[in-house]
């Protein structure tokens, strides 16, 4: 039993040796899609199908949603004010959270668990109405027929990688009469390849931080330092105007 401080099996590195999950990086390097590293890093096993290839659409799926989404917005607000680049994509980053990107580990929590307990999606629709509580991966505020999850869940299919888990959203989405959302079909996709739930907001970090780079870049070469937003778009409801109280004002004016 080893006593060392850290413990890994992900990687190793030796002079002029690296390994991930056991291969040498050369070899992942001449042979592999990033694709193919994210499902050996995620799983500990490189693919044996398709799978390298529909994560690349994945990734490619979230990369950018242009200014509607909180992290771009957050991104060049903070490039505006002259930080690195680092410092511009990390805001964007943080900025991910339950409401924003974290709907598919959300939803492929639900997928799972369900599938493993064999709940049935009426039953889970069911008990989420009950709570008055929205499904994560469900609905969209612009996208009806959303080209990405049609594209998605074709080439998924198509390539034999659909099954329990992104059968159960497309029943549940049949339940509640509204789409399964780009997060829907992600979480679907990827509990049928066996990747955690854990992992589920890795899907969208990892594609998100190159359209946060570009973001910040062209805010930064296009437009003026300091964004910043109309007055008129402000309102303020607080209290009135006043005086400070007693003793305040005779302290400090004093």
């Amino acid at each position: 039993m080893s006593n060392a401080f850290w413990k890994t099996s992900l990687s190793a590195v030796e002079k002029n040796k690296i390994l991930i999950r056991g291969y040498r990086v050369q070899d992942l390097m001449e042979h592999c899609t990033f694709g193919d590293i994210i499902y050996l890093t995620f799983t500990g096993e490189l693919p044996t199908g398709r799978e390298g290839q529909i994560i690349e659409m994945i990734v490619v799926s979230s990369t950018d949603h242009s200014l509607l989404a909180p992290s771009i917005d957050a991104t060049r607000f903070v490039a505006s004010g002259g930080v690195p680049l680092q410092a511009s994509v990390a805001a964007g980053i943080i900025s991910l959270g339950d409401h924003h990107g974290g709907a598919i580990e959300q939803c492929a929590k639900l997928l799972q668990e369900s599938v493993k307990a064999g709940t049935a999606a009426s039953a889970i629709v069911s008990d989420f109405r009950t709570r008055k509580q929205r499904l994560p991966g469900f609905g969209h505020p612009w996208h009806d027929r959303d080209p990405r999850t049609l594209t998605l869940i074709s080439s998924a299919k198509e390539w034999k990688l659909a099954g329990r888990h992104l059968a159960l959203a497309e029943s549940i989405s049949a339940e509640l009469q509204l789409p399964i959302n780009i997060d829907g079909v992600i979480s679907g996709i990827i509990s049928d390849m066996g990747i955690s739930w854990q992992y589920g907001r890795a899907f969208f970090i990892i594609p998100r931080a190159v359209g946060l780079a570009a973001h910040s870049v062209e805010e930064t070469t296009r437009e003026r330092p300091f964004r910043t937003i109309d007055m008129n778009d402000v309102t303020y409801d607080g209290p009135p105007e006043r005086d400070l109280p007693d003793p305040f004002a005779k302290y400090w004016i004093s």
